[in-house]
Formats: structure tokens, sequence, C-alpha cells
């Protein structure tokens, strides 16, 4: 299944719980005012590390060096909806900016 992530937008650090495949994971998204720049963690409901320190950016596969099983059958992927071909600025991430995941079941698009 293909769907997104639901982040949102202007919030600068938060917690959000979503479930894949009926298992629940934790990502921690967060605002980088030094960096311009979003990232994000992902973690099991038990808090253990999945990857930490994901930036958000344009093409490319978020995650793809990871070995944790996670992105076995996942891709994380950053789209543009308005076709503008520029990252996500602190109003962006949500709206704009969408983080689309391959397989697992979550948001529909």
């Amino acid at each position: 299944m293909i769907g997104r992530l639901p982040f949102q937008p202007s919030e600068n650090n938060y917690r959000l719980r979503v479930p894949l495949d009926n298992v629940l994971y934790l990502f921690d998204v967060r605002w980088n005012s030094r960096d311009a720049a979003w990232y994000f963690d992902i973690r099991e409901d038990d808090e253990t590390e999945i990857l930490m320190g994901i930036k958000i950016v344009l093409g490319g596969k978020l995650g793809q060096t990871s070995t944790h099983p996670f992105f076995s059958t996942r891709i994380l992927t950053v789209i543009d909806t308005s076709r503008e071909g520029v990252d996500a600025r602190f109003d962006d991430l949500g709206g704009r900016i969408q983080v689309v995941i391959a397989d697992g079941t979550v948001v529909p698009l």
C-alpha cells in the first residue's frame, strides 16, 4: 500500500504514533532551525531505536542504508505536491511536502 505519514505543519517538535501492519511505531519529528530542515527518528513502540536523525529532503529513499527489518519491506520517500522542487521549510511538512511510504497500512493519500 502507498500512503503518507501524518506529519503536522508548523509544529517544531512532536511525536507521532503510527500503526503499520498492526505494529505501532513512534516518529519523533523536529525542526532544526540552525540547519533550516526537518528531521525525524523512528522507534519501536518500546522505545527501541530503529533509525535516528533522518533528514527530510526531496528525492532518494529515506533510511535506505538501514538494515533494520522496518526498512526491509518499506520505502520512505519525500514528495513536493506543488512541484516547486524546494525542500520543506518550517510550514511545509505535512502540507506541500509529504513523506510517502510504500507498503504497510498508513493514512491514504
